[in-house]
């Protein structure tokens, strides 16, 4: 990919679930049409861990958030463009413009400043599955939004209020196999250690 980290299996580069997510996806098309305003917040285990403010407009993403510079607070205010492609079966795509890079992309990442993917050189967490079993990383991310406690040492979280109970036994299901697996693999590690 030639990006920080290519040809070492971008194991050095940080990872895009490590910075706060900007989704263009999660903002309704009629939001910008009524020029909504509103703020976006994110948590981590109970605790907020961040929030921008954002303005929309039907061709722009207005944010405004506040980030640390040598200890002082500093608040930022960009507008961001929006770009439309036409889609094969009809419809249109949005795209937000990055200021950084002017790529298109369709999400934003929060680090110093609320930039793509291709700017602060981010690999995704999936490239870091086959280090690990496949589904852990899609089993962490169940855990994460059930409120339950990431690792999969500990028991799966109860089910939510208004959850079926098909879905619930289902990601339930789905954690054990993931479990199942790493347990595979770490055993399939011992047994190769004790033969050296």
């Amino acid at each position: 990919m030639g990006s920080y980290g290519s040809g070492r299996n971008g194991r050095g580069a940080p990872r895009s679930d490590q910075f706060h997510k900007l989704d263009l996806v999660g903002f309704p098309r009629r939001w910008f049409e009524d020029r909504r305003v509103g703020t976006l917040t994110w948590s981590r285990g109970g605790h907020k861990t961040g929030s921008i403010g954002y303005r929309l407009s039907p061709t722009s993403m207005r944010l405004i958030y506040t980030l640390k510079r040598h200890g002082e607070p500093v608040e930022v205010d960009e507008t961001f463009q929006l770009a439309f492609t036409e889609q094969p079966f009809g419809g249109v795509r949005g795209w937000i413009e990055c200021k950084g890079c002017g790529h298109r992309c369709r999400v934003l990442y929060g680090g110093a400043h609320f930039r793509c993917r291709q700017c602060y050189r981010l690999t995704y967490e999936r490239q870091y599955e086959r280090i690990y079993a496949p589904g852990v990383t899609r089993t962490m991310r169940v855990r994460q939004k059930l409120n339950g406690e990431l690792g999969l040492a500990y028991p799966f979280p109860d089910r939510p209020k208004g959850m079926h109970w098909r879905t619930y036994l289902r990601l339930r299901e789905a954690d054990w196999a993931a479990s199942a697996r790493l347990d595979a693999l770490l055993m399939q590690d011992v047994l190769r250690w004790r033969r050296r």
